[in-house]
């Protein structure tokens, strides 16, 4: 019987406007001031940075690496204070925590740095158990089943207890299934079908109080 529901951050609780801007605008902005490069040339070799390094990788998410990597002379709380004003629930995000958190203990498990995750989540922390981040605090990606066997371990929970939602297919249902888990994969963009499949946080609600 499911007890724990764990959630996705970025792309499932969060608008990714926030973390876009971060990383396809401030860094890039920041770097073409330095190099004295067009903003443009500036954005494409960035780009070329994040892909050879790879989602897979922690770097990808170290905000302080590319800072350094890049030379930029700027701490990461004041890069991440510049874009603030982006910070967005998805609409339908305090109604659905409101109803689960009713029955479930709720957590978020993402792959953010945790410097993303407190600010992302300041007006909606009081809504869950635990807050981790694979990368600060497994220093794994959740690539791995490991981090999700990890958070089971430190809820005291077996993996049947849980389940997981968010919005990427291998991250987020692929893994927390190959660690026991139940899990449904969010698809805003309505690009798969099938019942392990939910178009919003509502839906998954809906689905869960049904089936569970």
């Amino acid at each position: 019987m499911i007890r724990i529901i764990s959630l996705d951050m970025d792309g499932t609780l969060m608008k990714s406007r926030f973390v876009d801007r971060v990383w396809m605008e401030g860094i890039p902005a920041l770097y073409a001031e330095r190099a004295g490069l067009e903003f443009a040339a500036a954005k494409e070799y960035v780009i070329s940075e994040y892909a050879r390094v790879g989602s897979d990788r922690m770097e990808w998410y170290d905000l302080l690496y590319w800072i350094d990597k890049f030379g930029l002379k700027i701490g990461k709380d004041e890069l991440l204070q510049m874009y603030e004003d982006d910070i967005e629930a998805y609409p339908e995000v305090p109604e659905v925590l409101d109803q689960l958190s009713e029955r479930y203990d709720l957590v978020v498990t993402s792959n953010a740095a945790r410097e993303f995750i407190d600010i992302e989540l300041d007006g909606l922390s009081e809504y869950f158990r635990e807050i981790f981040s694979a990368t600060s605090d497994f220093r794994e990606v959740k690539k791995s089943p490991l981090v999700y066997g990890a958070i089971c371990a430190q809820m005291n929970a077996r993996p049947f207890e849980v389940l997981h939602i968010g919005d990427h297919y291998h991250y987020d249902y692929e893994s927390p299934l190959q660690a026991g888990l139940d899990a449904l994969f969010l698809d805003r963009k309505g690009q798969r079908s099938g019942p392990e499949v939910v178009g919003d946080l509502r839906e998954a609600a809906e689905l869960i109080e049904g089936c569970i």
